[in-house]
């Protein structure tokens, strides 16, 4: 059973499924044989308005009404043969001409195999009752040929003389029917009504053509309005290919000429009993190869294929033996895939892109074990794509998420337009990258002053950004990072400490050091390296001062042990625990003079070793040195009246550096009356009685330290 469903659009009809009810029929002469073939047929459709049982043609130029009425199932039987019986009319000229006047029109339109004329004139030889009806007449006429349906009619013309068939004719009305041979039925009929006329006055072959073709337009409207399209009289479309590609079907017909098809529909069952539906619209015949296409199709599906041409009128041919079509499935996987590990975070995958011209892309898939799960982690829109790097998911850095030194699976499909997926290609897999390895051949230099230099070879890791040191003393527990060195190829570092603490001499410290990436992941620690700063220069020993030197300080010291001391920088100040640098003396010097002094005021020393390497020496407690003093006041001045003036004298200083004494008037404006290297002084005057005279002396040293003055004293002149 064979179920054919389409729309023929050039009708306006919408949901129709069209088909063949159960039949027997030869198309030996179409190179088609079926031998007994049940087919099965079922027409639904919606017309813009409700479907009547019967269509009415409106006026026509020739006659006022034609009526076609067809059957209730008309496409239930496939009238293969048809012959045509003569048409009953009281006139034989009348009756013939319009009997050969249908069979040509009915001939024109391809719907069915009409036995000659010819046959059916030697079968009327043979004779009929004539008691039979014209009814029963036709059908044993049609037994007889061994046709399906028989065409018979009645003429009946009105003149204005009934008798006198020289007469115009007046009206005319035909009645023309389709009888099956084979269950008695009327398959359709047409009734014909034209009133009088100029042209009904001599009705000649010409007006009777043309009332056949415009009763037979209205005939054909119906059957194709009505599903009744198949015709054993149109060729079956010619197939030249047929091939199965993404969802769709593509057929290509050899054309046939204009005339006879104006489009062609082809139509597609899941199986040769199936329903066969069209799912694109008719392509039209336009001479060059017609292509038809059915889309949205299963993938990897047999699909039962039969192609149809269609008339301009609607007819069609009565569709051929189903042939097997298969629309493409899933696409091949890719032979193989390649996974590039040792990375940074992320991994690479490499694969030769599939040569399928239907395949549109690439589906990868991950999974931390080899059986699964795998889960989808990128589509790939490109089929030339070759490679995917996976930087894992909530990508948050340049080198990607993926966890170190872990291992991660792969598979990647092939996937087409319909995004239809291939089996996964052979699973792959690979490692990231995990921390980097820390330097080596780690080297310490001691000795050096306040510093040690630290070497290493550096790291071949190319993510590798830089290194990072870490240092102990001998007091801490456990290493602390000091400092951070860019650049993988860096292979040295001092450590001086910091600007608050920095290295203390003559201490060991320890050290690791270890390689940080890109992405500030750490090694292992390096192996463990030590060194010891240079110590500082000893505390200058046998420091001696001078004291009571006019105006200096005279300062001197043992040598210091090392070689390489540089120079020694002496510390003064005017109390013992606040000293300052005042001078630089350069090794191998050892002593000192600090002038421009005040005097009689002691002071502090320190003397400090520096070395080559600018090491500063400790110091030992300082000592102190007192300049030399000025001398003390004069004391017990005395002053007594003299034949020559006025006679000073007081006690000698006990200073023994006294180089002599200056004496002054006293009071607000005083001046200098004279010197005396001995405690004695005259001054020369003849005092004046009633006057007040005032003396202050001073001493002065060797060095030219004088002392204050002395308290004043006074003397009154008195009367004579």
């Amino acid at each position: 059973m064979i179920f054919f469903r389409t729309c023929l659009n050039s009708y306006k009809l919408t949901n129709v499924t069209f088909a063949i009810q159960p039949m027997i029929f030869s198309k030996a002469d179409h190179n088609f044989r079926y031998g007994q073939m049940l087919v099965y047929l079922f027409f639904i459709f919606s017309w813009f308005l409700s479907s009547p049982a019967a269509a009415q043609e409106p006026a026509a130029p020739l006659c006022a009404r034609i009526t076609a009425t067809l059957a209730d199932n008309p496409r239930a039987v496939p009238f293969d043969k048809v012959a045509i019986f003569p048409f009953e009319a009281d006139d034989p000229e009348l009756s013939a001409t319009f009997t050969t006047s249908f069979f040509t029109a009915l001939r024109s339109t391809k719907k069915y195999k009409l036995l000659p004329l010819e046959t059916v004139a030697g079968w009327q030889h043979t004779g009929e009752a004539n008691d039979n009806s014209l009814r029963q007449i036709a059908g044993n006429f049609g037994r007889a040929l061994n046709a399906r349906g028989v065409v018979y009619a009645t003429v009946h013309a009105n003149r204005a003389m009934s008798l006198d068939k020289r007469e115009p004719v007046t009206s005319l009305a035909i009645q023309i029917r389709m009888t099956d041979t084979k269950t008695g039925n009327t398959a359709w009929s047409l009734d014909i009504k034209c009133k009088g006329g100029h042209f009904l006055r001599q009705i000649n072959i010409t007006q009777a053509s043309r009332i056949m073709e415009q009763s037979l337009q209205v005939l054909i409207r119906q059957m194709v309005k009505e599903g009744d399209i198949f015709s054993p009289m149109l060729p079956p479309p010619r197939v030249i290919s047929s091939r199965g590609d993404l969802r769709k079907i593509r057929v290509v017909l050899q054309p046939d000429p204009q005339y006879i098809y104006s489009t062609y529909q082809l139509l597609t069952a899941d199986n040769p009993r199936g329903i066969f539906t069209p799912h694109s619209p008719p392509v039209k015949n336009d001479q060059g190869p017609i292509i038809l296409e059915e889309t949205h199709l299963e993938d990897g599906k047999h699909y039962y294929c039969t192609a149809i041409g269609i008339t301009r009128e609607g007819l069609a041919n009565i569709p051929e033996h189903p042939f097997v079509v298969t629309t493409s499935g899933a696409p091949k996987p890719l032979p193989y895939l390649q996974a590039s590990g040792n990375n940074l975070r992320h991994i690479q995958l490499l694969w030769a892109p599939s040569q399928d011209p239907n395949v549109t892309g690439y589906t990868v898939y991950r999974s931390t074990t080899p059986d699964g799960p795998f889960v989808k982690i990128a589509d790939i829109p490109n089929r030339r794509q070759q490679n995917y790097t996976d930087y894992g998911q909530d990508r948050s850095n340049y080198y990607g998420s993926l966890a170190d030194d872990a291992q991660y699976f792969y598979t990647i499909r092939t996937r087409n337009k319909f995004g239809i997926e291939s089996r996964g290609a052979p699973v792959v897999s690979a490692h990231t990258k995990g921390a980097p390895l820390p330097p080596t051949e780690i080297q310490a230099i001691g000795n050096q002053p306040g510093k040690i230099p630290l070497f290493w070879v550096p790291g071949e890791d190319p993510d590798i950004k830089g290194y990072a040191i870490f240092r102990k003393d001998g007091q801490e527990k456990s290493f602390q990072q000091i400092d951070f060195v860019s650049g993988r190829e860096t292979q040295k570092y001092t450590d001086t400490g910091s600007w608050a603490t920095p290295l203390k001499n003559n201490v060991t410290y320890s050290y690791q050091i270890r390689s940080i990436n890109v992405l500030d992941i750490s090694s292992e620690p390096s192996r463990t390296v030590s060194a010891t700063t240079k110590p500082a220069p000893a505390a200058v020993k046998g420091i001696r001062v001078s004291n009571n030197q006019f105006r200096q300080v005279y300062l001197s010291w043992q040598p210091n042990p090392e070689n390489d001391i540089l120079a020694y920088e002496i510390l003064r100040g005017r109390t013992s625990d606040d000293l300052h640098k005042i001078a630089r003396i350069n090794a191998p010097e050892t002593s000192y003079t600090d002038d421009d002094l005040q005097d009689g005021s002691t002071y502090w020393y320190q003397v400090l070793a520096i070395d080559t390497d600018q090491l500063s020496g400790s110091l030992f407690s300082p000592v102190s040195a007192t300049t030399k003093p000025p001398p003390r006041p004069p004391q017990g001045i005395s002053i007594q009246i003299s034949p020559k003036g006025l006679q000073l004298n007081w006690q000698k200083n006990k200073e023994q550096d006294i180089d002599h004494y200056e004496i002054s008037s006293g009071g607000f404006i005083s001046s200098r009356l004279g010197e005396s290297q001995n405690p004695a002084f005259l001054y020369e005057i003849t005092p004046e009685p009633e006057k007040t005279y005032t003396f202050q002396v001073r001493a002065v040293d060797k060095d030219g330290l004088t002392s204050s003055w002395s308290q004043q004293v006074q003397i009154r002149i008195p009367l004579a």
